[in-house]
């Protein structure tokens, strides 16, 4: 199931939004449409302003849509930079708590690292900067020009919370919490020190403690009201549920990080299967599923007779197909390709015997494949397989 869709391409880069953004929006909306405009210590909102349901909830939309195009350039910005390195940035994804930049491979050295991550910060301070000195602009038009307060009043309104909103996003991101900016600029500073897992293992621990303060901090009381208003009230429910995020995405790059460093100098073919790896493409379903359990495995490469790889059949497709149908390996492969299956698509997506693993876990990530053809270098021919329970049991024996 896709949770995400295509909205448009920058620079080559595909911009893709995630739904869980589209609750964030509505709520966005709704604020710059409601929060009071004098009730706290900076103007939020247009709450309070006489205007027509039409007019207010016009103009918060098209403030939420800027909005949107700030979040989307403090990513471009990230990305931006990481190109400029050589990096390729596979697509941007805004999703409930912000964006997503997928790069293809880590930064090559801290410098590189805290470049690109100091990079989206700067770029919201810029967009707040600008935002700001709006709004006092249109401030003294008011003065200078004569132009009613009442005309100008809310979008000077809005402006001026782009600029707030902007500038707090840059603050944030610069706290020194593993995956946030600030995070990665705190891990290339302990890079040039120790080894790049360590400085990883340390930024994370940074960052899980500063998930946990900001989850108990949120459920004692809400910082923003505070900072607003001056007021303690009761919690605020995002910050408890932004720090299970925060918390939950640095263990995932750790993992991640670790899994790489793992992998550091293994070659494919220390990994890939030769034994147990293919079954004839008129093999039937239940000759197929009989070797999947006798040889204990779940994929098998569909093969002609001349060895030429045609697809792969896994368990799942097994799974899928009823007894009466009576059908080949081959036909589970062509009805996947009917369908835009895995089984069809993976054919064209393979790795070379002498490649880097970690090259074959980066384009099953990328496709999201559980398995891959091995070609050998020289003739191109099919050598093998390469799944993710290779890598894993590969990784847990060096353990």
């Amino acid at each position: 199931m896709r949770t995400s869709i295509q909205v448009g391409t920058l620079i080559g880069i595909p911009i893709r939004l995630h739904f869980t953004f589209l609750f964030i929006l509505v709520g966005i909306i709704g604020g710059f449409a409601t929060l009071p405009a004098t009730e706290y210590r900076v103007p939020l909102g247009l709450g309070g302003i006489p205007m027509s349901p039409f007019v207010r909830y016009s103009l918060a939309t098209a403030a939420a849509v800027l909005f949107f195009f700030t979040l989307l350039l403090h990513e471009m910005s990230h990305s931006y930079v990481a190109m400029k390195f050589g990096t390729k940035i596979h697509s941007i994804t805004l999703f409930f708590f912000g964006g997503l930049a997928m790069m293809e491979d880590l930064p090559k050295s801290p410098r590189e690292e805290w470049r690109i991550a100091i990079a989206g910060p700067l770029m919201s301070f810029a967009l707040g900067g600008l935002f700001l000195l709006t709004s006092w602009l249109l401030k003294l038009a008011t003065l200078i020009f004569g132009v009613p307060a009442s005309v100008l009043r809310p979008v000077t309104i809005l402006v001026f919370s782009l600029g707030f909103l902007n500038v707090g996003l840059g603050v944030f991101n610069l706290v020194p919490a593993f995956p946030l900016d600030g995070g990665r600029v705190f891990r290339a500073f302990l890079a040039t020190r120790m080894p790049f897992l360590k400085a990883t293992k340390r930024a994370v621990l940074v960052g899980k403690i500063f998930a946990v303060v900001m989850a108990v901090g949120g459920f004692l009381a809400d910082p923003i009201t505070f900072f607003l208003r001056g007021e303690v009230v009761s919690g605020n429910f995002w910050f408890p549920l932004l720090a299970v995020f925060l918390f939950i995405a640095a263990t995932e790059e750790e993992n991640a990080t670790a899994t790489f460093a793992a992998l550091e100098g293994v070659k494919v073919r220390d990994v890939m299967r030769t034994e147990r790896t293919s079954v004839p493409e008129g093999a039937t379903v239940a000759e197929v599923a009989k070797k999947m359990l006798e040889e204990r495995t779940v994929e098998f490469a569909v093969v002609s007779e001349g060895g030429e790889l045609r697809g792969f059949v896994t368990w799942e497709d097994i799974k899928k197909v009823r007894p009466e149908q009576h059908l080949t390996a081959l036909d589970v492969v062509a009805r996947a390709e009917r369908g835009g299956g895995a089984a069809f698509e993976s054919v064209e997506e393979f790795v070379f015997a002498e490649e880097a693993a970690a090259v074959a876990l980066k384009k099953m990530m990328k496709s999201r494949r559980k398995v891959l053809a091995v070609r050998d270098a020289v003739s191109g021919e099919f050598v093998g397989i390469i799944t993710r329970r290779d890598l894993s049991d590969y990784i847990e024996m060096l353990r």
